[in-house]
């Protein structure tokens, strides 16, 4: 993986790849590699199983094949007859062979300036590699290679030729095809990346920092880059850290210790003139600092001053207070002596605003009066410093755009909530280094991107730029056919689940400064009310929040919101399906009321006796319910997690019903397996309040999973149902009765039924779809447990649909 760049002075060298017995190459097919060399791959949607000459071969014979395969022989495919695999060899000191990549990109910069592909070439490349991934990726799910390397360079090739061939799109003019991530991080699914993240640890990185990586980064050579870097913030102790927080981090008022400029042994503090801030607020202005030559502050009038800076800095490192608007004097003079070579007019002084002296600590009437208009100091300033220990111990000149950049992502500063609205509102946002504050943004509008392919390091460097796009410098963005609101969640949501505050509450002020919502809504509450009065601010949101499965709030009415942005819940679980958390600016909306969450969805709603019935039969949620709509259409439902705590508490009497995503549909192109299902969709179980006004007052309780059952269970299911109904037995009786009585009871009915060819080679067909045996016993005791769950249920499995634009409140 040596074609991947190493940081400035890394303390580790590239990760060694053994070079294996390679089968020979020729020039056919990578596509038919496997079966002109005698071997076999057997793959499905769970693992992929190799045999040679239809035997199972040995985990290095598997592993000589897999690198043959999807090492060199796409190689072969991309490159044509410039591939030289000797060229990937390297014999190291101790005399084994190493797979090297150094060759790698003079190899791509020739492919690209001779290949002269068109249209179809490069669609056919993008089609190959894609089609690589995908196997790659089973084999590092479900495959033991004996040596991790193997499949991580597999994964950084993929996605070295994958950008090259995306780059040869663009200087064609051509539709940029989309960029297919190996690191897939869904939580049921190995990640190909985990041995880099042990790797890591190992290195001593946080395990909040490796957990915030963990969760941002989608590729392979990216988080190889980072786990290459020195561990940030090593020299703290991170023995007592743990995913969910840094304990480095946090900041407790009783403890809380100002910190010095660096070789400073100790100097008095200088407090800001608490008479000159109050008067400024309380004319509807902004405090500003400066430092005279005689070591004193002088506050000043923002509409007194042109130009000035606001600082951005961690509190967590020291330069905040808690009892006071007041610095110790080498911090200050350090300040403003870095704001002075900050690009502008030339003036006397330098004029600053942060908000340890700006923003009085007390009285409280007074800090709300600051905090009304915290977004003023970043919107107005002419730059904002950014001020992080870690970064302000590296030398920028040394480092490139890529480390840079990297640096930067894993500073303190980017781990915190309240830098992200004061990155945001800004214009220009300037990091401080030991020798030099740097505009990220301007370094990243510098790259050149001319070359095809991009040179890797400016590959690396622009895809963890971008992430810092969407979070510091994102102001206004429009994306075609989204809703302002829409994007403006997305992206807060993306940008703060990583994020973290010491003091929970103030999530809402920062979330009400960055929205661009009016502040005095939060200032003028408790601070615990402060997220309830945020989320009831807005008319509307995507419907997707219904299905949301963030942790929600508690306040009634408004349990379908989430209890907070930050969290480390994937995108998707936190905003909702993907089809539904992105609208049209004119598409429908759900909308806000003070007793829940108003929107229109289908559905189905269950029998009033259903609970009941569920209850008189012991029937628990920890089994798929079968139900059968008008239609004769049968559906199976999965119950998941609560959709919040405590929300699955419903007695027996409630009637429940299911709010979908959309309407399951039967597909006429659905799998030829019967005994599959035909369409999908997720759902909130709900019980039935009341309605009125046409619209149906209900209460969550779980998330679900309704599947429309393919051809094979449709007809099982009611061949069962059919069953059952021709005994005539009261509920009470079944109730009194064992599960084995019962069978019984039904037993002569199943058995004339299976004497019909049809309905015995239906039920052979589920047995061996199912791996369960197919001998009569078996089959005539499945479809009499089938039977005695119909009859038990009765009329009480029957659904009615919900059409579409049936309006619910959700609460």
């Amino acid at each position: 993986m040596n074609h991947l760049p190493l940081p400035h002075e890394s303390l580790y060298h590239h990760l060694h790849v053994p070079y294996l017995d390679c089968i020979p190459h020729d020039n056919g097919s990578w596509y038919s590699y496997p079966q002109r060399n005698g071997w076999q791959v057997h793959r499905n949607k769970s693992k992929t199983v190799l045999f040679r000459d239809g035997e199972k071969r040995s985990i290095a014979e598997n592993a000589a094949f897999v690198q043959s395969w999807l090492y060199f022989a796409l190689l072969r495919e991309v490159l044509r007859d410039l591939l030289d695999v000797e060229q990937f060899r390297r014999k190291q000191p101790d005399g084994t062979i190493a797979l090297s990549t150094d060759r790698l990109e003079p190899l791509l910069a020739r492919w690209s300036f001779d290949g002269g592909y068109g249209k179809e070439e490069l669609d056919g490349l993008y089609k190959l590699l894609i089609e690589h991934r995908t196997i790659g990726l089973l084999m590092s799910m479900t495959m033991d290679l004996g040596d991790s390397s193997i499949l991580l360079s597999i994964a950084a090739l993929n996605e070295r030729l994958l950008a090259a061939v995306m780059d040869l799109h663009v200087h064609r003019g051509l539709e940029t095809p989309v960029n297919q991530a190996w690191r897939l991080r869904q939580n049921d699914l190995p990640d190909i990346g985990q041995p880099i993240l042990d790797l890591m640890q190992t290195r001593g990185w946080c395990p909040y920092d490796l957990r915030r990586l963990d969760t941002e980064i989608k590729e392979v050579s990216i988080l190889y880059y980072y786990s290459n870097l020195k561990a940030p913030r090593s020299s703290k102790d991170h023995s007592g850290c743990s995913k969910e927080r840094c304990l480095t981090m946090l900041t407790n008022p009783a403890t809380y210790k100002l910190s010095h400029r660096r070789g400073c042994h100790g100097c008095p503090l200088l407090s800001a003139n608490l008479t000159d801030i109050e008067r400024i607020l309380r004319n509807d202005s902004i405090p500003l600092i400066s430092l005279g030559t005689e070591t004193k502050i002088t506050v000043h009038d923002l509409t007194n001053v042109s130009e000035f800076v606001a600082i951005s800095h961690v509190w967590a490192e020291g330069s905040g207070n808690v009892d006071g608007n007041a610095l110790q004097i080498c911090l200050l003079e350090d300040i403003s002596e870095l704001v002075k070579k900050l690009p502008g007019d030339e003036h006397d002084q330098a004029y600053f605003w942060m908000d340890t002296l700006c923003v009085p600590v007390r009285p409280r009437e007074l800090q709300t009066l600051a905090l009304n208009r915290m977004r003023v100091p970043y919107e107005r300033a002419k730059h904002v410093l950014v001020l992080d220990s870690h970064l302000r111990s590296l030398n920028s000149k040394v480092l490139s755009t890529t480390e840079l950049f990297a640096q930067v992502s894993c500073s303190s500063w980017m781990r915190r909530l309240w830098t992200l609205q004061e990155g945001r509102l800004a214009e220009n946002v300037w990091f401080q280094f030991a020798n030099e504050a740097v505009n990220v943004k301007t370094v990243f509008t510098s790259l050149d991107r001319r070359r095809v392919p991009t040179r890797v390091d400016d590959w690396l460097g622009t895809s963890i730029a971008l992430d810092l796009c969407f979070q510091i410098w994102y102001r206004e963005r429009k994306v075609p056919n989204t809703s302002p609101v829409a994007l403006s969640l997305s992206l807060t949501s993306h940008s703060l689940r990583t994020r973290s505050v010491s003091v929970p509450t103030d999530e809402a002020l920062c979330l009400v400064n960055i929205m661009n919502m009016d502040l005095t809504r939060v200032t003028t509450v408790a601070p615990t009310k402060r997220m309830e009065v945020f989320w009831r601010t807005f008319e509307k949101v995507p419907k997707s929040f219904l299905f949301s499965k963030a942790s929600k709030m508690a306040a009634k009415g408004i349990h379908w919101a989430p209890s907070s942005f930050m969290g480390f819940v994937s995108e998707k679980e936190w905003l909702g399906p993907q089809n539904l958390s992105s609208p049209g600016e004119d598409d429908p909306h759900a909308i806000v009321t003070s007793t829940g969450l108003q929107l229109a969805l289908p559905g189905l709603r269950f029998h009033q006796d259903l609970t009941g019935r569920m209850k008189q039969f012991d029937f628990t949620w920890n089994f798929p319910l079968m139900v059968q709509d008008a239609d004769g259409l049968w559906y199976s439902m999965r119950v998941d997690e609560p959709w919040r705590q405590g929300s699955d508490n419903f007695n027996g009497s409630q009637q429940l019903a299911v709010i979908l995503t959309h309407e399951p549909k039967p597909d006429p192109h659905a799998s030829s397996n019967k005994f599959s299902f035909q369409d999908f969709a997720v759902g909130v179980l709900v019980s039935i309040d009341k309605t009125e006004d046409d619209i149906m007052h209900v209460i969550a309780h779980h998330h679900v999973a309704v599947d429309l059952l393919g051809e094979g269970f449709q007809e099982y299911l009611s061949t069962a149902s059919m069953c059952a109904s021709t005994v005539g037995v009261k509920q009470a009786i079944l109730a009194s009765e064992s599960h084995v009585a019962s069978k019984e009871r039904y037993a002569v009915a199943a058995r004339q039924i299976l004497e019909h060819k049809n309905t015995m080679d239906m039920m052979i067909e589920k047995a061996r779809h199912m791996s369960e045996p197919d001998d009569y016993e078996h089959l005539l005791s499945d479809l009499l447990d089938t039977t005695v769950v119909a009859a038990r249920f009765g009329d009480c499995s029957r659904a009615q649909k919900v059409a579409g634009y049936q309006q619910w409140c959700v609460d």
